[in-house]
């Protein structure tokens, strides 16, 4: 029956997406002039040099027009990021635009934050060009502006490029447990995302679990994401440690501009246990609970002058697990894990964020947005389970930077505590710092390289794992036993991006070198250090929804065992991460384990 009910309200939803504006408004005729000038922005092949451009720079001579008409145009993928294209790919290209439905001109009007007849502001503009290329369904998007003569107006014209939105992976056990996933980002060209996973585990009864998820971008021009979903693979959100179902609702509306008030969101779940492998009763953890989450943050000086930037943004969260039933097992059932649980916890952001546009820090020459700036977030709150209460405190610090040649750094500080009868308990510091050298052009290749460090210091530790040599330190590598209260990681890696080109999908190699140190002040040895050398290569067709892939070999010297051995990664997805959002949802800070 639950699932059941998730099909029908998926359908209700995809109905209701699907007779939204069955008709489309007419689109304005856009000059030619203003499309091939987006053509040609978006358009990288001819250039010897990597774009390194502030994101209201061109914006800045129109400051102050006023808005009188807002153009939509979308590019077919006829038409490439690195120009003349061979002719089986342009065979594809077309193939591609009879299967897709780009999208839609409505859709991305949902998406606009700048309106007609209101004064253009440079900044602005910026941060709404970037979020229509945040959308995972968007390759690259341009405002054009087009001054109206004899007059102090201007015509916008909104030029989009789609990538292909039908999408599939494959993960888990190959062998004994393979894992599918398909989906679709831009359903119809609606904004409109539909995924199913299925999972055959010869190990499972029932042989066959499935997850489902449908999610619309911009809900009804809201800029509130919205989502359903159910799952039989253990991937939802989760208090227990069982094999879980779940099935849920969440809403998400980020802080899109610093010239918007309000930002916020939240979730709620049912979870429950299943005993898909058949362990005995008395094993077997029996329970099921309810998950709420919401949080809500109001922004202070949305409405300061254009080129101050400075903002301060107060949110506060609130969240219950509520046990149904738990564990009837007497030694679970006391567990801390298993019993309700309430919290709540305000943040304050101080923060200053803009953004420059370069390329080749993941992508193959489309445009990638580099933040640089400053937040700072000191945070208080209080947990309470059954009648034990633990307050919080917490301060995050960012701070990046770019530089004209087109390098950055970014710098993050993250300190926390909880306090229990009057002594901290489950403290931590925490903190990276990275460096990205520009892009190096030699002749048709190009080379960026990346360093970086962090340590992480763990402080009275009561509920905390112990820290972790995981494979996002050294790919292959996995060192648990070890009760490590201390941890520094070093790497230092360059991509090297090539003209090569297979069907469309482009080729970068890279090489890596990650040292980890971890130390335990309890134990012999007291400290433990471990190196992984890395070479292989990052693969990518822009025209698809496919993030970069990368396929990684690693050479360990010594492992957990003290032994020599090779490892072998495949990722998929891989994309420069702080771009999306200016503030983030309250949260207590937990390292990387």
């Amino acid at each position: 029956m639950k699932v059941l009910a998730f099909i029908i309200a998926t359908f209700f939803i995809c109905a209701f997406g699907f007779a939204q504006n069955k008709k489309d408004s007419t689109k304005t005729s856009i000059s030619k002039k203003a499309l091939e000038e987006g053509l040609d922005l978006i358009t990288r092949s001819h250039r010897d040099t990597v774009l390194v451009q502030n994101s209201y720079e061109e914006f800045l001579p129109f400051n102050g027009k006023i808005i009188r008409n807002i153009y939509v145009e979308s590019i077919g993928f006829e038409k490439s990021i690195y120009g003349n294209k061979k002719p089986i790919v342009q065979k594809m290209g077309r193939i591609a635009n009879n299967l897709h439905t780009n999208t839609r001109e409505k859709t991305i009007r949902q998406n606009l934050f700048i309106k007609p007849n209101e004064r253009i502001n440079p900044y602005k503009m910026g941060d709404n060009e970037r979020s229509l290329r945040n959308l995972d369904f968007i390759l690259d998007s341009r405002f054009i502006v087009t001054p109206v003569d004899e007059t102090d107006s201007v015509d916008i014209t909104v030029l989009t490029r789609d990538v292909f939105s039908i999408g599939f992976s494959a993960g888990g056990n190959l062998i004994s447990a393979p894992e599918f996933k398909v989906y679709d980002a831009n359903l119809d060209g609606r904004g409109q995302r539909l995924e199913f996973n299925v999972l055959f585990d010869l190990d499972r009864k029932p042989k066959t679990g499935f997850g489902a998820s449908y999610k619309k971008k911009s809900f009804l021009g809201s800029f509130v994401d919205f989502e359903l979903f159910f799952t039989q693979l253990n991937d939802g959100f989760s208090y227990g440690i069982e094999k879980e179902y779940s099935y849920g609702i969440k809403l998400d509306r980020k802080l899109i501009s610093p010239y918007t008030r309000l930002a916020g969101g939240g979730q709620w779940s049912r979870n429950w246990s299943e005993n898909v492998y058949s362990r005995p009763d008395s094993l077997f953890l029996d329970y099921n609970y309810t998950i709420a989450d919401f949080w809500i943050g109001y922004n202070f000086g949305a409405k300061k002058s254009i080129q101050d930037r400075n903002r301060m943004f107060l949110a506060l969260r609130s969240f219950e697990g509520y046990f149904i039933d738990a564990p009837v097992q007497d030694d679970f059932y006391q567990e801390r894990s298993f019993r309700n649980i309430t919290g709540v916890l305000t943040e304050m952001t101080f923060y200053k964020r803009n953004y420059f546009k370069t390329q080749y820090v993941y992508g193959f020459g489309r445009t990638e947005d580099v933040p640089y700036g400053y937040s700072f977030s000191p945070s208080i709150g209080l947990i309470s389970q059954e009648t034990a209460q633990r307050p919080y405190t917490g301060i995050k610090f960012n701070y990046s930077k770019g530089f004209p040649s087109g390098s950055f750094y970014d710098i993050d500080f993250n300190s926390s505590s909880f306090y229990n009868d009057s002594k901290l308990e489950d403290a931590l510091v925490f903190t990276t710092f990275s460096y990205y050298t520009k892009a190096f052009v030699l002749g048709r290749y190009r080379l960026r390289n990346e360093i970086n460090f962090s340590f992480t210091k763990l402080f009275n530790t009561n509920t905390n794992q112990w820290l972790e040599v995981n494979s996002s330190l050294i790919p292959g590598l996995r060192v648990r036993d070890y009760e490590a209260d201390e941890r520094n990681s070093f790497k230092v890696a360059s991509a090297l991006y090539t003209p090569w080109s297979v069907i469309g999908f482009r080729i970068a190699v890279i090489g890596a070198l990650n040292i980890v140190r971890v130390r335990c002040s309890s134990c012999l040895p007291t400290e433990n250090i471990y190196t992984g050398i890395s070479s292989g290569l990052r693969i990518r067709n822009e025209n698809l929804i496919f993030g970069t892939m990368e396929f990684k070999v690693t050479y360990i010297p010594n492992d957990e065992e003290g032994n020599s051995k090779f490892s072998f990664k495949f990722q998929q997805n891989l994309r420069f991460k702080k771009s999306d959002t200016f503030v983030n949802p309250p949260s207590f800070i937990r390292f990387n384990n």
